[in-house]
């Protein structure tokens, strides 16, 4: 059973995604911008809300990798780039990014990301020798990635642009594999540590929102 609503913290609404389970605890997760909690079926929702007043400063205020964009700033592929309320951005590889408002940046970093994303990704296919897929880029709140076999579409999380290269092609990895492995048993990550041997140091800087080594 799963629950959503909204917690305001600091003037900023995040979206909370509750998963109610046959455990005895209650956990808080942040993850790509929203709160995901795991506790014990009929938890009252008072007292969830009590654990985020209590651990809200500590995921978001106290580890600063969470914050993907500030209000002057963004990462991207892992580095920190300062923002003007409109101007260029310039990559190492000679892409300009050009904005006059925020708005058109949003816009125009989407079609970039989408761009690099299925430029990796057709790599990887073709590394891994599986079939094409359609790559398609939209906010996720709980995941970074979805592979939907029966379409040949691969879905990845707008946060992934924040991330360095080499945690980007992680996740491109894991849902190619899905290509060849269904489910998440030792056969599937097999094939995800073949290709990427330290994908769980790298998943693990994700999970905690460490956009850079």
């Amino acid at each position: 059973m799963t629950k959503q609503f909204v917690y305001n913290y600091k003037g900023t609404d995040y979206t909370v995604n509750v998963a109610y389970k046959r455990n005895h605890c209650i956990s808080y997760h942040f993850r790509n911008g929203n709160f995901l909690i795991y506790c014990p079926i009929f938890t009252p929702t008072k007292r969830i809300f009590q654990g985020l007043d209590k651990f809200a400063p500590r995921l978001i205020d106290e580890n600063p990798h969470f914050l993907g964009r500030g209000e002057n700033f963004i990462y991207l592929l892992g580095h920190k780039v300062e923002l003007q309320p409109s101007g260029e951005i310039l990559f190492g590889d000679g892409t300009i990014i050009s904005y006059k408002n925020e708005n058109q940046l949003d816009k125009n970093l989407t079609l970039w990301f989408k761009t690099l994303l299925t430029k990796r990704t057709r790599y990887y296919e073709s590394l891994m020798g599986v079939y094409t897929n359609t790559v398609r880029l939209r906010k996720m709140s709980t995941r970074y990635g979805s592979n939907s076999i029966g379409k040949k579409s691969i879905t990845f999380s707008r946060v992934l642009m924040h991330y360095s290269i080499d945690v980007i092609d992680a996740i491109i990895i894991h849902e190619l594999a899905h290509c060849l492995v269904s489910g998440h048993g030792p056969k599937f990550y097999e094939v995800v540590y073949h290709f990427c041997p330290n994908y769980k140091e790298l998943h693990k800087r994700l999970r905690k929102g460490i956009f850079h080594d």
